[in-house]
């Protein structure tokens, strides 16, 4: 199987995976798992920071992506995946906010799906998503004193 996810993910400490950055840069911290490689391929390089709207961005990189293509980039993965446990390919967005909320994995795995018809999920993460506040209860007394 293979997932995304970003580098802080967690569930990644648990051994389980098999981590492969797709990010421009490492990770300046201790991720507490082995990353086994990295696919340059996949990395916005030239085209990360360089675009201001997500819809210019992405043009650009799925333009790298059909240049590359499907096959090549199954060669990439699968070498990967012949380590014996699950693909993650990895940056450090957290894309778990909403809409809003976007990076170059989450264009590849769109692009990917449309190619082939496989999807590659987002690796659950069981860390609270930061900045989001929890909804409060209509029966909570924080609620009701103004």
């Amino acid at each position: 199987m293979i997932y995304t996810s970003r580098f802080s993910n967690p569930e990644l400490k648990t051994g389980k995976y098999t981590a492969v950055r797709i990010s421009v840069g490492s990770p300046r911290w201790k991720v507490g798992y082995d990353i086994s490689g990295a696919i340059s391929e996949l990395m916005p390089k030239g085209i990360f920071g360089k675009y201001e709207t997500k819809a210019v961005f992405e043009v650009q990189y799925r333009k790298r992506l059909e240049c590359i293509g499907v096959e090549y980039i199954r060669k990439l993965i699968a070498g990967y995946e012949s380590l014996g446990r699950d693909v993650v390919l990895l940056c450090y967005e957290d894309v778990r906010k909403g809409e809003s909320d976007w990076c170059h994995r989450t264009i590849f795995t769109d692009w990917w799906r449309e190619k082939t018809g496989e999807v590659i999920p987002e690796l659950p993460d069981p860390s609270p998503v930061k900045g989001v506040r929890k909804a409060k209860k209509a029966d909570d007394p924080q609620t009701t004193l103004f």
